[in-house]
């Protein structure tokens, strides 16, 4: 069964593709099918929750098939948990192209929250795997804290060019950050509309009150 899920997470027989929607054969094809079926499951259930039987049946293939393509439970884990990072890292690679440095900031404090609303499930995962994986949790927080801080160092060359130069860019960078982190982690156990565009408002009031340069002259 070269597939994704059906309804009941069940394999089907629909084309296996990567990420860039390239179709996948054979062993390539395998492997990515064992993976949709693991990183679905570790997110509903949890590491501990999930079997490999588990694992193979929904991606319907054997057990030994699992073991052969990643070793143990454990391999297949730390694969899923690359694979659900890797959004995050293109993203940060990406960069903001925008010259203007106002603009930047003002894409750099949307791009976070849309970030998170896009990959919601993703990063509830990655909190309950934080509590509860032990054996991969300084792996798996080591990686994120990374993210956050390269998310940090975009922050604070972007403030720097907006600050007067008296000023700490990497202080305010943390505390827009610790800000925007505050409102997803809110957001986790409070779906109020009304609040969130409370929150979303306060971190754009914030981020407005920064001290700026002094414009030349006749500018």
């Amino acid at each position: 069964m070269d597939g994704g899920l059906d309804a009941v997470g069940n394999a089907t027989r629909e084309e296996v593709v990567d990420a860039s929607g390239a179709p996948l054969s054979g062993k390539a094809a395998t492997q990515e099918r064992i993976l949709q079926a693991a990183t679905a499951l570790f997110l509903e259930q949890g590491y501990e929750q999930t079997t490999v039987a588990e694992v193979a049946e929904r991606a319907g293939v054997s057990r030994a098939t699992v073991f052969w393509h990643f070793s143990d439970k454990a391999g297949l884990f730390r694969e899923a948990f690359n694979r659900l990072v890797e959004p995050f890292r293109r993203s940060i690679e990406l960069g903001v192209d925008e010259p203007d440095p106002e603009r930047r900031l003002q894409e750099l404090l949307g791009r976070y929250p849309n970030f998170i609303a896009m990959h919601r499930e993703a990063m509830e995962g990655f909190v309950r795997w934080a509590m509860e994986a032990r054996d991969f949790r300084k792996t798996m927080l080591d990686t994120l804290l990374d993210m956050h801080q390269r998310y940090v160092g975009a922050f604070t060359e972007t403030i720097a060019e907006i600050v007067p130069s008296d000023e700490d860019p990497r202080a305010l960078a943390v505390a827009l950050m610790g800000l925007l982190d505050v409102d997803m982690m809110l957001s986790f156990f409070d779906d109020s509309d009304r609040r969130a565009e409370e929150r979303k408002s306060a971190v754009a009031a914030v981020a407005r009150i920064l001290p700026r340069k002094a414009r030349p002259s006749g500018s």
